[in-house]
């Protein structure tokens, strides 16, 4: 088997460097487990940025269905209808916008694009504004760049027109900024990038009612938080609310790339033949993959499993009292632990050990294991945290 070290010498040779890759290969996964090119084993906590975050690794039940779609049909092109797009769309319509139609891509940036141009149709013309939050997170590409903070736009500038920041969870800067212009508000129901922040109830709800007031599309931005993460299908559910549209990628496909942007009929309509496309987006293995990972929820109740596994590690940390946390946040199995410190050494240390964990905002680390981890490997990546904190 070829060796860590020389993967990563071919991955610096024919690879862009836009990544910050650690030099380890990994080979192979299965639940909470991945095991790198010279046979070391990590519990991971971290499920490559939340995109195994539902099944885990190789789930046998996505892998099933990847293995029984790829010997029928790979792709057919969106002239075409077929039946495993049908089966997630529906799925997604049953748990979540009241009548939502759905399109699918690849990635949350590219369903966050969507949703920009579904609201540039529905305003019409002279109203383009766009509010979104500090330390927000929306994706790379220019549209959704343009929404997320500065310090990732630097060197790509201008970025697109009419986008505007406010103070997350702060209604009253929200109304502020509203104006003849403004088209729609994008909200991350619990921020993920920005450091795992949840804001109060009452802000969401708030924000519903002065979307509704002004005529606004309230955007739900939920790559990190669906499906199933915090306890709920989507996050916005934590809050009685609904939104108009509502974007959803990461872990939606098990690992497979598919995303989607759900919008309420109404809105729907205005996307018409010709007004947007994605080659292979909601391609029949990816679409598979993603209504095997919905059914998969609700047949092992991963719902009731990530709140309940959540509470554990939330209360696992708290009483082991160790002194670098200032503060714990989440729902469910979407954990920010907040230092006073830097976390890199921490985050060192815990691979040391054999647990991928996240670093964000510099002193916040992340937690978001498997829904399907077992208790078992949750308390021995929970022993190696603490740890490595108390260390």
């Amino acid at each position: 088997m070829t060796a860590n070290s020389d993967l990563v010498e071919q991955t610096n040779e024919y690879l862009i460097a836009n990544y910050g890759r650690l030099p380890v290969a990994m080979v192979s996964g299965a639940g909470a487990k991945v095991w790198d090119a010279d046979g070391t084993e990590y519990l991971d906590f971290f499920a490559g940025f939340g995109a195994g975050g539902v099944s885990g690794h190789c789930h046998p039940a996505v892998v099933s269905a990847v293995k029984a779609q790829a010997d029928e049909l790979l792709c057919c092109g969106n002239l075409f209808t077929n039946a495993p797009q049908i089966a997630l769309a529906r799925a997604l319509a049953e748990k979540g916008i009241t009548g939502g139609r759905t399109f699918f891509c690849h990635s949350g940036a590219e369903a966050n694009e969507a949703a920009l141009k579904l609201v540039r149709l529905v305003a019409g013309q002279g109203r383009y504004k766009i509010i979104s939050f500090g330390n927000c997170f929306h994706g790379r590409t220019m549209g959704a760049l343009s929404l997320t903070p500065e310090k990732f736009q630097k060197g790509f500038e201008p970025m697109l027109p009419g986008n505007v920041k406010v103070d997350y969870g702060h209604i009253d800067a929200v109304a502020s900024a509203v104006d003849d212009e403004t088209a729609a508000v994008i909200v991350e129901p619990i921020q993920g990038e920005g450091g795992v922040n949840v804001p109060p109830v009452e802000f969401m709800q708030a924000l519903r009612r002065l979307c509704d007031e002004r005529s606004l599309v309230l955007i739900c931005d939920e790559v990190w938080t669906a499906p199933a993460r915090t306890g709920e299908w989507f996050a916005y559910q934590h809050y009685g609310i609904e939104p108009d549209v509502l974007t959803i990628g990461k872990a939606l496909g098990g690992g497979l790339p598919v995303a989607a942007c759900v919008a309420k009929p109404a809105l729907a309509e205005k996307m018409v033949p010709g007004t947007h496309g994605c080659t292979l987006g909601g391609n029949p293995l990816c679409a598979a993959a993603g209504a095997a990972v919905m059914k998969l929820i609700e047949e092992e109740n991963l719902l009731a499993a990530a709140r309940d596994k959540g509470a554990a590690c939330i209360d696992a940390v708290r009483s082991a009292g160790a002194g670098k946390v200032k503060n714990i946040r989440g729902k469910g199995l979407m954990i920010g632990i907040e230092l006073d410190c830097p976390g890199k050494e921490i985050f060192n240390a815990c691979l040391g050990r054999g647990l991928i964990v996240n670093c964000t905002q510099e002193t916040v680390l992340r937690l978001a294991p498997p829904l399907t981890i077992s208790e078992s490997e949750l308390s021995a990546g929970l022993e190696i945290f603490i740890d490595a904190l108390k260390e």
